[in-house]
C-alpha cells in the first residue's frame, strides 16, 4: 500500500506530478497531514498555487500548528501576491518556527509592498542577524533601503553581495543605480559595461526603470523590459460591447495622491466627457489623504481601493465591471504592478504617462506623440503606437505664487542662475561634465540643483572641485511644498535638462512658470519629453542637437540677457495661448484616441 513516505521520496526526486497524483489518492483514501502537505508543495512546484493552497488548508484543518504547513502556506500566498494574508500566515508560522528564513523573507516582501517599511526593515535585520552572508537577504534589504531614501547604505549591502556572490541576479545594475542616487560614480563605467553585457546575454542585469536613466539604447531597454515582464495569462473570450453604452476606462496607479503624475493628470480626469465615458480609478498605492486625492476622487465616477488585492484579483475586478480600456500609469516605476496587465483587466491595455519606455509585453498600445516616439523608433517597442497631438498633459494655469528673495534660498543676488530640479539620480557623469564646461565659460553663473538623497550634494560638490569649479557655485534646493517649489522657479534664469532621462513633470513646472528649458533629446522616449513640450510651444531653439550645441546655447544665453529676456517673453505668451496647459483640450484628443481603440 502506498504511503506518504513514498510520496515524499518521489517529491524529493523531483517527480512532482507523480507525487501529486499519489497524494491525491492518499487523501481520498485516508487523509493525513503528511499527504496534504506533500500534495500542497508538489502543486506549488507545478505552478498550481490555488490548488496548493487548498491542500495546505486541508492539512492545517487536521493540525493547525504544523510548522511545515504554515511555512508552505506563507510562501504560496506570497507567490499569489496576497500580501495581507501573507503577513497573517507568516506571523502564525513564525509563532511556531521563529527563525525560518523563507518565511521571514516572504513577510518582509509583503510588508514592504503594503507600505510597512519600518517593520519590513526590522524583519530584514532579523534575517541578516541569523545569516549575515545571505546574498539574497542583503539584496532584499538593499532594495528596501533604496525605498527609504538611504541609498548609500543600500550600496554597502550590495557591495557585500558582490563579495559573497558576484553572479547574483541584477547585482551590477542595482549597485550602479544605488550609487547614482548619491551621484557616486565610482566604477560607473565598469558597472555599465557589466550591465550591458548581461542584457546582451539575455540576463536581466538591471531594473527596467534604472536602465532608462543609465544608457540611451532603446534596443537594450526593450530587451530589459522583456526579461522583466511577468508571464501573461491567455486572453478570455471578451463579450461584445453593448451598443450605445459609455466607454469604460480604468486608470491604474499607485500614485493617486499628491504626486507628480497626479498633478499632470488631474485636470484631464476632471475634463472627461461623462456622457461618453465612464471613468474608474484603481488605486493600489497608499491611502494618502489630502486635497489632491480628494480632487482625483471627485473627478472619477468609481474609485477602487486595491492595494490589498492581488494582480489577478484586480484584473478580475476590472473584467467584472466591464472595463473596456485599462490605462496603466506606472509600468516598471516604483510600486508599479505590471502583473495586473498580464492578467488582462480589459480588452485593450494601454501604457501611458508613468513609464517612458516599452513594457516588453502584456500591453497592446502605448500613447506617445511624434517627438517622443517618432516612426523610426517603433522597432524598439512591443506596443502599437497611438500618437496624440502632445504626449504629456498638464494642469491648467493658476495664480502665480510670489517668489522668495534670492538671499532667502542662498542664491547670490547678481549671479546668473542655471537650474536643474530633476532628481540627482538623473545626473550622469557626461551631463555633469557639460555643466562644468558651462560654468567655466560663464564665470558669474551658479548651478541651483535639487537636493536629493543624503550624500548627493557632497558628492556633486566634490566632482565640481575636481573639475576646477568652486564647490560653493553649486547650491542645493531642499524639498518644499509644491506651491513653494513652483514659486522659487522665478529665481532661475535658465533650466538645464539632463539626459538620457530628462525632465518630464519638472519640465512642465519650469515652462509653466516662464523659465526657459534647454534640453538635449537622445534616442529614447525618456530623453525626449522636454523636446516634445518645447516643440508644442514653438521654441525649437531650446532643443540642442548634441552636447557641444547644448553647452554653446547655455553659454550664449548666459552672456546675452536681452536675448534671454526675449525668450522669456515669448514663453510667457505662448504658455497662455497654446493648448499645452489646457487639460480640456487634451482630454478631447485622449478621448478620440480611446474611441479609436474601442472600434478596433
Amino acid at each position: 500500500m502506498a504511503t506518504a513516505r513514498q510520496a515524499f521520496d518521489i517529491y524529493r526526486a523531483g517527480r512532482l506530478a507523480e507525487a501529486a497524483a499519489l497524494c491525491e489518492r492518499l487523501v481520498a483514501e485516508a487523509p493525513s497531514v503528511e499527504a496534504w502537505h506533500i500534495l500542497g508543495v508538489s502543486r506549488l512546484g507545478l505552478d498550481q498555487p490555488e490548488a496548493a493552497l487548498s491542500a495546505l488548508d486541508a492539512g492545517l484543518a487536521l493540525d493547525p500548528q504544523r510548522p511545515g504547513l504554515l511555512s508552505a502556506k506563507t510562501l504560496v500566498l506570497n507567490s499569489l501576491g496576497r500580501d495581507v494574508e501573507t503577513v497573517a500566515a507568516a506571523r502564525a508560522a513564525l509563532g511556531v518556527d521563529p527563525d525560518n528564513p523563507p518565511v521571514l523573507s516572504a513577510l518582509a516582501a509583503s510588508l514592504q509592498r503594503l507600505g510597512g517599511f519600518a517593520e519590513a526593515l526590522a524583519v530584514h535585520d532579523r534575517l541578516l542577524e541569523a545569516s549575515p552572508k545571505d546574498a539574497k537577504a542583503l539584496a532584499g534589504r538593499a532594495a528596501l533601503l533604496l525605498l527609504l531614501n538611504r541609498p548609500a547604505q543600500a550600496a554597502r549591502d550590495l557591495e557585500a553581495v558582490m563579495e559573497i556572490d558576484p553572479l547574483h541576479p541584477r547585482l551590477a545594475g542595482d549597485l550602479m543605480w544605488a550609487r547614482r542616487q548619491t551621484c557616486d560614480w565610482d566604477e560607473d563605467a565598469a558597472l555599465d559595461m557589466l550591465v550591458k553585457a548581461e542584457l546582451k546575454l539575455g540576463r536581466l542585469g538591471i531594473a527596467p526603470f534604472a536602465a532608462l536613466a543609465i544608457f540611451d539604447i532603446p534596443a537594450l531597454h526593450r530587451r530589459c523590459a522583456t526579461l522583466a515582464a511577468p508571464p501573461e495569462v491567455p486572453a478570455p473570450a471578451w463579450p461584445p460591447r453593448p451598443a450605445g453604452e459609455r466607454l469604460r476606462v480604468a486608470y491604474l496607479s499607485a500614485d493617486l495622491h499628491e504626486h507628480a503624475t497626479a498633478r499632470l493628470l488631474a485636470g484631464v480626469l476632471e475634463a472627461h466627457d461623462r456622457g461618453r465615458f465612464e471613468i474608474f480609478a484603481v488605486s493600489y498605492g497608499p491611502e494618502v489623504p489630502g486635497p489632491m486625492r480628494d480632487r482625483l476622487k471627485a473627478a472619477c465616477e468609481h474609485w477602487i481601493e486595491a492595494r490589498a488585492l492581488s494582480d489577478a484579483e484586480i484584473a478580475g475586478r476590472c473584467r467584472a465591471l466591464g472595463v473596456d480600456i485599462a490605462v496603466d500609469l506606472k509600468g516598471y516605476t516604483q510600486d508599479g504592478r505590471p502583473g495586473i496587465l498580464a492578467h488582462r483587466p480589459a480588452p485593450v491595455r494601454v501604457s501611458w504617462l508613468g513609464y517612458p519606455g516599452t513594457l516588453g509585453s502584456h500591453v497592446d498600445v502605448v500613447l506617445a506623440d511624434a517627438v517622443t516616439l517618432p516612426p523610426e523608433a517603433e522597432k524598439d517597442w512591443s506596443e502599437r503606437v497611438v500618437r496624440l497631438p502632445l504626449y504629456q498633459p498638464n494642469d491648467a494655469l493658476g495664480p502665480v505664487p510670489s517668489p522668495p528673495r534670492r538671499a532667502e534660498v542662498g542664491l547670490p543676488e547678481d549671479a546668473f542662475v542655471f537650474g536643474c530640479f530633476n532628481n540627482p539620480a538623473k545626473i550622469t557623469p557626461e551631463v555633469f561634465a557639460a555643466w562644468t564646461h558651462i560654468l567655466k565659460a560663464a564665470p558669474d553663473g551658479v548651478l541651483w540643483l535639487y537636493d536629493g538623497a543624503p550624500g548627493a550634494a557632497e558628492n556633486l560638490r566634490a566632482h565640481a572641485a575636481k573639475a576646477g569649479i568652486a564647490p560653493e557655485r553649486l547650491i542645493f534646493a531642499p524639498p518644499v511644498p509644491h506651491e513653494a517649489h513652483l514659486a522659487r522657479h522665478a529665481l532661475v534664469d535658465l533650466m538645464l535638462d539632463t539626459w538620457p532621462y530628462g525632465a518630464h513633470t519638472t519640465a512642465s513646472d519650469a515652462l509653466r512658470m516662464g523659465v526657459p528649458l534647454l534640453t538635449l533629446p537622445g534616442q529614447s522616449f525618456a530623453s525626449r519629453v522636454g523636446a516634445s513640450l518645447l516643440t508644442a510651444l514653438a521654441l525649437p531653439e531650446l532643443i540642442a542637437e548634441g552636447r557641444a550645441a547644448y553647452v554653446a546655447k547655455a553659454v550664449a544665453l548666459a552672456s546675452d540677457r536681452a536675448r534671454l529676456e526675449g525668450l522669456k517673453a515669448r514663453l510667457h505668451k505662448v504658455v497662455r495661448t497654446s493648448a499645452v496647459f489646457d487639460p480640456a483640450a487634451f482630454a478631447r484628443s485622449l478621448e478620440a484616441a480611446f474611441e479609436g481603440l474601442a472600434k478596433r
